[in-house]
């Protein structure tokens, strides 16, 4: 997938910061110095040059700088994604009927990278329960930048008292969740869908002696070629789903063509297959000034975008 100079594709989450004993602190934000705080926890962490998770590919995510923007209620991060084995990157020059191919040669130490930023909105909207906006880049989910968080808040130990009066140590947790703010009539005045899978367990009709195969799943996948439209969507589905449970299927997902270069795949509920259901979609924010693939600083306008979409 090929990034646009001036377009980026957000992300909004909720996440929570929790410690790991009940009778200790909740883990600020931001505190004075020599205080402990999530942002002393990962400026550390960066500091030491640990701020970084080694996936099996040998692809490293590492967290790169933090800052706090005090005026803005605002922490932003800024990530790498290095590859070190990834291929060198190529470009074509086609004239008429002739093409021409330059590759782009890496030199000794680099490694291909991207980068994506991750703004936190300070201001909790619960105990403990912040808001945030994710850049989404391939290979930078925040399931993988979270093992990053994750990781420099189990180093950073702090001290509590128990209900004995006795000192002990632990740590937060930090989990972060999807903000499901789209529904499927919303997705369909821009957008239309391609197939639904149905998923059932598989039965067997021959028998493994020797015990080398485990059947788990049936699956049968159904090209959408009818008008599905946001008017129609709810009744054409819940007879389907109604036919389906008759016939043992238990999941039933839509793959719907957002309209804007991305596909999202959604779980009908088999109780309540008529409902309006809300699930987490991407914006795309456009971009005054041109934005790098991998950039060594925070872009201030990709965080003040970020900022504008939680203000929303």
């Amino acid at each position: 997938m090929f990034l646009e100079k001036h377009s980026r594709f957000f992300r909004q989450y909720e996440f929570t910061l929790n410690p790991r004993h009940k009778a200790a602190i909740r883990l600020p934000l931001i505190a004075d110095e020599n205080e402990v705080s999530l942002f002393d926890a990962l400026e550390t962490r960066i500091q030491e040059q640990a701020a970084l998770e080694v996936q099996p590919n040998h692809d490293i995510i590492e967290l790169m700088t933090i800052e706090h923007w005090p005026k803005q209620n605002a922490i932003v991060m800024l990530f790498h994604k290095a590859s070190p084995d990834a291929a060198d990157p190529a470009y074509r020059k086609k004239a008429r009927a002739k093409v021409t191919i330059r590759d782009s040669v890496k030199e000794e130490g680099e490694e291909q990278s991207v980068s994506a930023h991750l703004v936190i909105n300070t201001v909790p909207v619960a105990e403990g329960r912040y808001r945030a906006v994710l850049e989404e880049i391939p290979g930078m989910s925040m399931g993988i930048l979270r093992l990053v968080i994750a990781a420099a808040l189990f180093e950073y130990k702090y001290d509590f008292e128990t209900k004995n009066g006795e000192v002990e140590e632990t740590y937060c947790v930090f989990k972060a969740e999807g903000v499901k703010s789209e529904t499927i009539a919303g997705a369909l005045e821009e957008g239309h869908m391609n197939f639904i899978t149905l998923v059932r367990p598989a039965e067997v009709d021959f028998v493994d002696g020797a015990g080398i195969f485990e059947p788990i799943n049936e699956v049968m996948k159904i090209r959408i070629k009818g008008e599905i439209d946001k008017k129609n969507w709810a009744a054409t589905f819940k007879n389907l789903v109604e036919w389906g449970k008759k016939e043992g299927w238990q999941d039933f997902n839509i793959e719907i063509d957002l309209g804007d270069k991305r596909k999202r795949t959604v779980t009908l509920d088999r109780e309540h297959e008529a409902k309006e259901i809300l699930f987490v979609r991407s914006e795309q924010v456009h971009l005054k000034k041109a934005v790098r693939v991998c950039s060594d600083q925070i872009v201030n306008e990709i965080a003040e975008k970020a900022l504008a979409l939680m203000a929303v």
